[in-house]
């Protein structure tokens, strides 16, 4: 009798070293042969699961991106008014955030001509946005910002030192080690307490 595969499982798999390879070598040098000996399977095994390779990144792409919401998600379960934590989450700390975001730097290139790719860029940078403003106004309900402040634009502030902090670590780790990383971003959020 045949063993049943997990195909969601199978994608994910393949998707996780297909994330890897980038990592190492950037976007336009993985390809579906490299990729399929690097997971152990048949290029007509990877080629089942996507279509083409263009099929492939996206769907790494967007794996990465569900990891940095899953940790963002794991962050507000404990504490809905963690800021701190939640800009944590996303930033490369450590291997694994460090390896997203060079997935994420990776596909910044192909967004810009591609419709679809920048589409999900567009929708992933407004989603943390207000998931980042979700967590002022929790602060703002705690009596820990004020209530009036300007909620987007704190968002907009604190998105672009994410971004930041992440090109930085992205290209020079050495030079921005977590510690690096989170001193700047308290040395940055220190005047949000001037605001309550």
């Amino acid at each position: 009798m045949p063993r049943q595969v997990d195909h969601d499982a199978r994608r994910r798999e393949v998707a996780e070293v297909a994330a890897r390879l980038i990592a190492q070598v950037g976007v336009e040098r993985v390809t579906v042969r490299e990729l399929a000996k690097a997971a152990g399977y048949s290029t007509a095994i990877v080629s089942h699961y996507f279509a083409d390779k263009r099929q492939l990144l996206l769907f790494t792409y967007q794996a990465a991106a569900q990891a940095a919401q899953a940790r963002v998600d794991a962050v507000l379960e404990r504490a809905p008014d963690d800021l701190i934590g939640t800009i944590e989450a996303l930033l490369p700390l450590d291997d694994a955030r460090h390896r997203d975001w060079q997935v994420w730097l990776s596909f910044w290139g192909m967004a810009i001509g591609d419709p679809e790719f920048a589409a999900e860029q567009r929708g992933r940078v407004l989603g943390t946005r207000r998931r980042i403003e979700e967590v002022l106004r929790a602060m703002a309900a705690n009596g820990k910002l004020a209530k009036d402040a300007d909620f987007d634009l704190i968002a907009r502030e604190l998105l672009t030192l994410v971004n930041g902090l992440a090109v930085q670590a992205g290209f020079d780790p050495a030079d921005w080690p977590a510690e690096r990383q989170r001193g700047v971003l308290l040395q940055a959020m220190a005047p949000l307490t001037v605001r309550v």
